[in-house]
């Protein structure tokens, strides 16, 4: 018998499983922190002391926008408003994701580009747009490979 033989032995069956049953355990438990709701800001946060800097009647377009930054976008149909966009939304463990908050600040200037208003709606003054998971209809989405081949005879080619 050697002295290496002395001093190392196997462990024993028992202690095999009470191993195992521990890190079945640990493995279970990292699963089971790891499921939770995932919460995900989008869209542009305005801070109070953002807002703060900000003077109705004051402060021009290029002030706000040096302050505030680039707006979510500009009104299409009225130039003089700005919108500043945010959202946070929540997915639950399996679930859909839903919105928790939506934050808008409209922003209306004057004709000489100085703040007149500041207009705030949440998610509840919003309107509640229908998702409808289907696929929407285009031309030319049911060809069939001949159709492909032959479509562009007989069409007059772009000139250079």
């Amino acid at each position: 018998m050697t002295s290496l033989s002395l001093f190392y032995h196997q462990p024993s069956k028992q202690l095999w499983y009470r191993r195992f049953w521990l890190f079945v355990g640990v493995l279970c438990l990292g699963a089971l922190a790891a499921c939770g709701e995932r919460y995900s800001n989008h869209g542009h946060v305005i801070n109070d002391s953002e807002l703060a800097t900000v003077k109705i009647g004051q402060s021009s377009r290029t002030d706000i926008l040096g302050t505030l930054g680039r707006p979510s976008f500009e009104g299409a149909f009225e130039k003089n408003r700005l919108y500043y966009i945010s959202q946070r939304m929540i997915e639950p463990v399996a679930g859909t994701r839903t919105t928790k908050s939506r934050v808008i600040y409209i922003l209306t200037f004057d004709g000489n580009d100085l703040l007149q208003s500041i207009d705030l709606k949440d998610e509840k003054s919003g309107i509640n747009i229908a998702y409808i998971d289907e696929k929407t209809p285009t031309p030319g989405d049911t060809y069939g490979l001949i159709e492909q081949m032959f479509s562009n005879i007989g069409r007059p080619q772009a000139s250079q």
